[in-house]
């Protein structure tokens, strides 16, 4: 409801405006779009009003924030963590830093929270980066850190501070060795020791066994951009950090450290930093070596791949060569070629698998739905329905739980006890479905159980939904394209389920879906996936299918929602999306639906597109920031700079499979051998996932199959069927008589892993890849 009152007056104060989407990108910035919410702060003011409550831990929505504060130490698992250090240059610093080589007599260590851009915590930066040389020098028991995030590269982002923090030195020097810059891109700096609403730009000094001693902001806080904050105020930093520095080292009394107070800077900047002092050099010259043998083909039987290799020299004038640059090597001509070819056989016959036996039959084991779109396995069985809900009683330790997702009626529908006697239907959606689950046509969990995460940061068993809708409010009102993924958590407690008046929902009465946290950077989502990534703090990574794209294609979007806002909030300013236009995908009929899935052990990510055929592979971990966002894709759900936006270009995709009928679900097999997909029309057809060799197509008899998954005990393929609306399994009646033999050829194996040493010893890990284009560099 708050979302649509958001639109309403977003509506009333732009003007009319035109109904489709690039008449919004036309006529409305970014600028225009947050003015329209700082109109209405009761219903977005978290959005603009940069509060700088300095409780800790923070308090969210009535709720304590578990977080690092004064008289805390931090845990050894942060502490003994290496990270990388991308400023200063490797020869001015080290590469490389573990906090614990700070855990010693004497030694104070600061870290600073910053994100890149031209926002309020730039004008700190310079301050930052002047106290951090002078203080090092004068005692290099104290070491300066800085938590690097935002998008952007890390280094050009450092320099820019370090050039800045010329302008408050009396002589003009610029800093060399100090501070410490750390690309913090998956955020875990910041959550651990910044953990949201704490907030921005802020500091934290450690004491010599890793004690918070001290946690402050700035003084840029509550404020958004760089003209915000002036220089004389941002000038104040130096005599809050030296103040704390000094109380600490005048406290340990074993050591007789020099007083560090000091006077205002003599001079301030009163525009625009100036240009970066970074060296520039002449444009790289690329020595290439001789291409190697072509490789043998990568299949035993039917059509596979081959391909050549050489080696990379990039050297620019005056400068030592810098092989180890996997950037720099990119600008020279292609380092590997490929081409098609046929293995031994050029036909192959069709293997049983073991998915389907010998024989097998597909029996529907649940029906009733409507419409139903997609299907996923609940990573914990019982949990959200428990054993009473809404007056019914449930057996929540018997058999499995699949939750169907309805497009005809924006609900869920939970398979409860699937498999034994006491199996039953349960349907329940969002109180607010017109927005939060509209045409909701993917549905993924968070299945990851053993992430090591902090608990009280873990997300394992929150779902999300992709909803296909321009938000429209069910028709009522003309797309304002606000629109995205939705996150939930499934603990039926915690305000995770409301009644009707938005009240605390007991067992007895009917219950409603209150939603986690929602992204609006994908409008008409017809595919999501989580990513079982273990990097960030919280697990909060889903991979969607934007269906509207730049209103030519779809795209590809990464959605990390960082720390779920929680149900009853509104605050979506701590989040990071990043777009990758080069993924260009295509919808197919309407209300179908895409798979999608990620294969945790060979970080890939398979995206069916039904408008064109395909399936493609995409390394989740490739791709390099380009541009923010913000102005080619306007609207967003958040102004500040903790909301990260971002264009990602130059990631590493092909074409998995071609040639397929509107193709719909994907599931992946429990040893992850095998890639299953389903066709709308009917087909399953099964590819083994190391060679992408087509092992088996079979007939289902059903003509709308939509999302598909494996039970996680019982190990069945599940799939839904939209105009029978139900959902079907495959149960093989026979096993297979052997194991399938893979298709992808051993010696084409060995040619591999030789060119993968070979250039990832040359230019650094993760160099070499079959499916990277060598000439790619970002816009």
């Amino acid at each position: 409801e708050a979302e649509a009152r958001l639109a309403f007056a977003l509506k009333a104060t732009l003007g009319t405006m035109k109904t489709t989407y690039s008449s919004w990108v036309l006529h409305l910035t970014h600028s225009a779009l947050f003015i329209g919410c700082s109109l209405i702060p009761s219903v977005y003011g978290q959005i603009n009003t940069g509060a700088c409550d300095l409780t800790c831990p923070p308090v969210a929505n009535g709720m304590v924030i578990e977080s690092l504060c004064p008289g805390d130490t931090v845990e050894s698992t942060v502490s003994k963590k290496v990270y990388d250090v991308c400023h200063p240059a490797p020869n001015l610093a080290p590469s490389t830093i573990i906090l614990d080589s700070f855990r010693a007599s004497g030694h104070v260590t600061v870290i600073a929270n910053y994100f890149t851009g031209c926002v309020a915590g730039r004008r700190e930066s310079g301050v930052f980066a002047h106290v951090a040389q002078r203080v090092h020098d004068k005692n290099p028991k104290v070491n300066f850190i800085v938590s690097l995030k935002g998008g952007g590269a890390c280094t050009r982002w450092a320099s820019k501070y370090q050039n800045d923090a010329s302008a408050y030195s009396s002589s003009g020097d610029v800093p060399t060795t100090m501070p410490l810059t750390v690309s913090d891109d998956s955020y875990e700096i910041r959550d651990y020791f910044f953990t949201h609403p704490y907030p921005h730009p802020s500091y934290i000094v450690l004491d010599e066994n890793m004690e918070v001693a001290a946690k402050f902001v700035g003084p840029c806080c509550g404020k958004i951009d760089y003209f915000d904050c002036s220089a004389t105020e941002a000038s104040a930093l130096d005599g809050q950090l030296t103040a704390k520095i000094d109380e600490l080292l005048t406290s340990y009394e074993s050591v007789e450290a020099p007083k560090e107070t000091t006077a205002p800077p003599t001079s301030k900047p009163s525009g625009p930093a100036p240009a970066s002092s970074t060296p520039v050099f002449d444009a790289p010259v690329c020595e290439v070596g001789n291409f190697s043998a072509w490789s043998p083909c990568s299949v035993t039987c039917g059509e596979g791949i081959q391909f050549r290799w050489r080696a990379v020299d990039v050297r620019s004038d005056g400068v030592p060569s810098i092989t180890k640059s996997s950037s720099a090597a990119q600008l020279c001509e292609s380092t590997v070629e490929k081409r098609v070819c046929t293995g031994s056989d050029p036909t192959c016959e069709e293997q049983c698998i073991p998915e389907f036996g010998e024989t097998f039959e597909i029996d529907v084991v649940s029906s009733g739905f409507v419409s139903p779109r997609d299907v996923a396995f609940h990573p914990t069985p019982g949990m959200h329905l428990k054993d009473l809900s809404e007056g019914r009683k449930f057996h929540p330790d018997e058999g499995e739980e699949a939750w169907v997702l309805n497009g005809g009626n924006h609900s869920v529908s939970i398979v409860a006890s699937l498999g034994s006697s006491h199996q039953t239907t349960f349907s329940r959606r969002d109180r607010g479905y017109y927005h939060y689950m509209i045409n909701a046509t993917a549905l993924a969990f968070n299945s990851v159980s053993n992430s090591n995460r902090a608990p009280d940061q873990d997300s394992f068993n929150y779902w999300a939904v992709c909803n296909d809708n321009r938000n429209n409010y069910l028709g009522s009102k003309e797309d304002n394209f606000f629109m995205g993924p939705t996150l939930y958590n499934s603990k039926p407690n915690g305000g995770n389920l409301v009644n009707r008046l938005g009240e605390t929902c007991n067992p007895a009465e009917p219950c409603h879906f209150l939603h986690s946290d929602m992204l609006h950077e994908a409008p008409a989502c017809i595919g999501i996936a989580h990513d079982p990534e273990l990097k960030t703090a919280y697990g909060t990574v889903y991979w969607a299918f934007d269906a509207t794209g730049d209103l030519q294609n779809g795209q590809l979007v990464r959605f990390d929602f960082q720390q779920p806002h929680g149900p009853g909030s509104m605050d979506h300013s701590v989040a990071a999306v990043r777009r990758y236009p080069e993924v260009k995908l295509h919808r197919g009929p309407p209300g179908g639906h895409a798979g999608m899935l990620v294969h945790a052990d060979r970080r890939e990510l398979f995206v069916v597109s039904p408008g064109d055929g395909t399936v493609l592979v995409i390394d989740a971990d490739s791709g390099s920031f380009s541009r923010t966002a913000r102005e080619e894709y306007p609207i967003f759900s958040n102004r500040l700079p903790s909301f990260e936006y971002s264009i990602y270009e130059c990631i590493h995709q092909h074409v998995f499979a071609s040639g397929l009928e509107n193709p719909t679900g994907l599931a992946l097999s429990s040893d992850g051998a095998r890639l299953f997909v389903g066709e709308l029309g009917g087909k399953i057809l099964v590819y083994e996932v190391s060679s992408g060799a087509l092992l088996k197509t079979v007939e289902s008899q059903f003509s709308s199959i939509g999302g598909m998954s494996f039970s996680l005990v019982s190990n069945q393929l599940h799939f839904v069927d939209s105009n029978s609306n139900v959902l079907a399994a495959v149960k093989p009646s026979a096993a297979c008589d052997a194991t399938p033999e893979s298709r992808l050829s051993p010696d084409f194996v060995d040619f591999m892993l030789d060119a993968s040493s070979n250039l990832d010893s040359q230019h650094g890990d993760g160099f070499f890849s079959l499916y990277r284009d060598y000439e790619c560099a970002v816009d």
